[in-house]
Formats: structure tokens, C-alpha cells, sequence
């Protein structure tokens, strides 16, 4: 098992290699892999099963390449069985966001740290700034 970070925000994920997950690796190529890696990071619990809300467009630009570089690498990742797209509609008819449920359990999941808790104050007396100094 190896794990990596990744560079989403301050709550960034901690992505931990399963024992399948070098020669999948090595099958998908590096864009497909590093596509995965991206979905794996901004996913969650969804509506069945872990899912990872994202678009080409987002995921095109998390990457840093085209949304059709992106577009082959979701395509790539579906072939393998290692995604399926989700697309729910609204009650009127609108399209949801869309979002991938990943099925990559003992391959790659993510670990998020718990958010940090903010020190008590030192005091509870009155922090305003006086300009006459001390009295």
C-alpha cells in the first residue's frame, strides 16, 4: 500500500493504493489514472454506492489538459469498469449535476483529515484596540 495527496484544497484527500491498483495503473495509462485519481478525491457517499460529482469540463481542468483529453479518459475508465455516469433529472424535467459512481473498492480510496478544531481564546476579556494606552 502507498498513499499520495492530493492537491484539491485544505481539505484534501490522502489517496491509499490497494494491492490491484499497479497493474490496473499500468493498463489505464497515466491520464486515465491520474482521471481516477481526481474522481477518487472529490468523491463521497452518494445516492448508491460511493459517488464523485464532476463534469468533463471540471475534470478537464483539474487535469490541466482539453475536455476532449478529458472526455477520453472518463471514456477509458468506463470502458474498464471502473465508472459508470450518472445523470438524474429534477421532478421538471431539468438535468442534476452529474456525477460518476466509482467502482474502485481495493484499488484506491480516499481519507479525509479531520477538520482542525479552533484554539478557546487565551481570555475573555475585551480585545478592542485603545489609542489612549493603558489607564
Amino acid at each position: 500500500m502507498s498513499t499520495t495527496s492530493s492537491p484539491h484544497s485544505e481539505d484534501s484527500a490522502r489517496l491509499t493504493l490497494g494491492s490491484g491498483a499497479v497493474p490496473l495503473r499500468r493498463e489505464l495509462g497515466p491520464l486515465a489514472w491520474c482521471a481516477l485519481e481526481c474522481l477518487v478525491a472529490r468523491s463521497g457517499p452518494g445516492r448508491s454506492g460511493t459517488a464523485a460529482a464532476a463534469s468533463v469540463r471540471s475534470l478537464a481542468v483539474d487535469l490541466g489538459v482539453a475536455k476532449n483529453t478529458a472526455h477520453r479518459a472518463i471514456s477509458a475508465l468506463v470502458r474498464a469498469g471502473l465508472i459508470s455516469p450518472v445523470q438524474d433529472r429534477h421532478h421538471d424535467g431539468r438535468f442534476c449535476a452529474g456525477e460518476y459512481r466509482l467502482h474502485v473498492d481495493g484499488i484506491l480510496t480516499a481519507t479525509r483529515p479531520k477538520p482542525a478544531r479552533r484554539p478557546a481564546p487565551a481570555s475573555h476579556e475585551p480585545t478592542q484596540l485603545s489609542l489612549l494606552g493603558p489607564a
